[in-house]
């Protein structure tokens, strides 16, 4: 692909191509015809990069470059280090993509760049950094890397269905509603202009409309744009045909590719003003407006969306009983095979995970891709594929990380299990770990708190013992929609946007060991309101962590005589909350008892 890639560089007259992760909805995980940086770093050994985050910079001289964060350095180095040199970013002296195009001053270069793929933020970035060192960016539409994909896959337009109330808590009527009038109190500043809102993310115009569909694998979202008016609403998707307006009445639905042709027909209007997100709707998109008819504001959908209701909060509690017991039956399972001389693959166990997982009520799909890393295979923090071969031996840890999409919630949890006994090293690692995961459990934190201070907490005592992890603490949590979601995060990054009640975040500290292993330990976790605390001297309300997550931790691999009293009290206790749960759904004896001894003290 590179060759071809340069090929088409040189008709463009442009020294640099950047291929970024994203696409036109600017989604973390694509549907297959938009997995360009996958595409662009293929070749005939390796059929390229399939991480969630990265940046690659075709040259026309010289070799390529790759750029990807701590979650994906081993992965990168596997797949495209024959073709790419990789950057790690995280690691001392490895700059970001745009600083390294900045660095090159031995003539200006030209830089293309899609714009229907990158958040203003993110081309004036680079714009501006590479501006200043005499290189300019050009847009390039279409995609290039879309351009010179031999058989790219069609988008796959699949149905599209509706959520019921009893799920999402509100009607569709009532969501556009409260989106409009936010419309029309702009508009009473300025009754000479028309306001409007488009959407761009996928996520927001599902939990919009209660619409969902399965355009991209695990995620219960279909392809669409939308435009809000404060007197109507327009939404552009590949099913405009059907009857969707029997579940939307105040809604029109257009044709998905008719999206650019209203942007450029509605952008002479001079009248109006454009409610843009900057973070999450396209550069290309914000290229059809001038400076006048733009408003940059937050999306008002995100924080909605983020704050669960009553319905969703209890729909999500069941989901997590359904799926416990689905993780608890399969490592019943691969106990049992254990225990009886067989040794399974990586493969074989998530192929009984799913089996489990399957057999629930109202199972919709997998949350995301599991990922089943045992041994060394552990430390590869978003390890994608479980291998075929790989046998999970004892002695070695098997890190586990799985969700689902069933009966209108969304889940998220990760174990770290052994077969056999662990030694010294596992022990003492993995119940830092546990610690570190229960001291954000238990915290207690004011309104107004926001996830960098958190994640400090969270780490605090992995770092006391030289220990940390290349990933964030946390992140928020659809409701039958992405398993990644903002605006809430739990990371050093995490400083602008505060926790509120009914906020789902997951806690999921690690660590991770080239040639050794991987440790994670992932509960999700809904922010609830604090009562019988002093009250807080600025007035503010007092919140903490309710547990939605019902899998128990690996026995075997705690030691007990590292833990505090509070520890172990949390611990005891959300065992027991998990026996609680999960025993009574579990249909075979030996599998209670089984449950018990592993949530037991002893």
């Amino acid at each position: 692909m590179i060759e071809k890639l340069q090929h088409a560089m040189i008709e463009k007259g442009i020294d640099m191509l950047v291929v970024v992760s994203r696409d036109e909805h600017l989604n973390e995980y694509l549907p297959k015809q938009n997995c360009r940086l996958k595409a662009s770093t293929s070749c005939k050994n390796s059929s390229g990069f399939s991480g969630s985050a990265g940046t690659a910079i075709i040259c026309l001289e010289g070799r390529s470059h790759l750029f990807v964060d701590s979650r994906y350095h081993l992965q990168a180095e596997q797949t495209c280090g024959e073709k790419f040199d990789i950057h790690k970013l995280g690691n001392k002296g490895v700059i970001e993509p745009y600083n390294w195009i900045a660095s090159h001053s031995i003539k200006p270069l030209v830089i293309g760049a899609d714009p229907f793929v990158m958040s203003p933020k993110e081309w004036n970035l680079y714009e501006k950094t590479i501006q200043k060192k005499g290189h300019s960016i050009l847009p390039i539409s279409p995609n290039l890397v879309d351009t010179v994909w031999k058989n790219r896959p069609n988008p796959p337009k699949k149905e599209i269905y509706h959520l019921p109330i009893e799920f999402t808590g509100k009607d569709s009527k009532q969501k556009l509603h409260k989106i409009q009038k936010k419309l029309y109190e702009a508009r009473k500043f300025d009754r000479s202009k028309k306001f409007l809102l488009i959407i761009t993310k996928l996520d927001e115009i599902a939990w919009l409309t209660n619409l969902r569909g399965s355009d991209i694998d695990y995620n219960p979202v279909f392809e669409s744009y939308a435009i809000i008016f404060h007197d109507r609403a327009i939404c552009f998707c590949h099913k405009s045909e059907e009857n969707l307006k029997v579940f939307c009445p105040d809604w029109d639905f257009r044709p998905y590719e008719e999206y650019k042709i209203f942007l450029e027909e509605i952008s002479k209007d001079k009248n109006i003003k454009v409610w843009l997100d900057p973070s999450n709707v396209t550069m290309g998109t914000f290229l059809y407006f001038n400076a006048e008819q733009i408003v940059e504001k937050i999306c008002p959908i995100e924080i909605s969306k983020a704050i669960k209701n009553k319905i969703e909060i209890e729909a999500i509690k069941n989901t997590h009983k359904l799926s416990g017991l689905a993780v608890v039956k399969s490592f019943r399972r691969l106990t049992k095979a254990f225990e009886s001389g067989q040794m399974l693959t990586e493969k074989e166990y998530v192929d009984i995970l799913f089996e489990e997982y399957s057999k629930l009520e109202n199972f919709s799909d997998l949350s995301f891709k599991t990922i089943a890393g045992s041994g060394p295979n552990g430390a590869i923090v978003h390890y994608s594929d479980p291998d075929k071969t790989k046998k999970i031996c004892r002695g070695e840890m098997l890190l586990v990380d799985s969700g689902i999409q069933c009966a209108g919630a969304t889940t998220d949890a990760t174990r770290t299990f052994i077969l056999g006994e662990p030694n010294s090293k596992q022990k003492r690692i993995y119940t830092l770990v546990l610690q570190a995961h229960i001291r954000l459990a238990r915290q207690i934190f004011p309104e107004g708190t926001t996830g960098a201070s958190l994640d400090s907490i969270t780490r605090s005592g992995l770092w006391n013992s030289g220990l940390d992890y290349g990933h964030g603490t946390g992140h928020g949590v659809g409701a039958f929609l992405n398993v990644h979601e903002g605006p809430q995060r739990i990371s050093s990054f995490a400083h602008d946007v505060a926790f509120q009640k009914g906020m789902v975040v997951s806690n999921e500290p690690g660590y991770y060991e080239k040639n050794w292993g991987g440790i994670r330990l992932e509960n999700l976790y809904v922010v609830k309101n604090k009562e019988g605390l002093q009250d807080h001297p600025d007035g503010k309300g007092w919140l903490s962590f309710e547990t939605l997550t019902l899998i128990p931790f690996e026995k075997r691999l705690i030691d007990r005589n590292l833990l505090s009293l509070e520890e172990l009290g949390w611990l005891d206790s959300y065992h027991f909350k998990v026996m609680e749960e999960i025993s009574p759904m579990l249909k075979n004896q030996e599998d209670v008892k089984w449950l018990n001894w592993v949530c037991s003290s002893d």
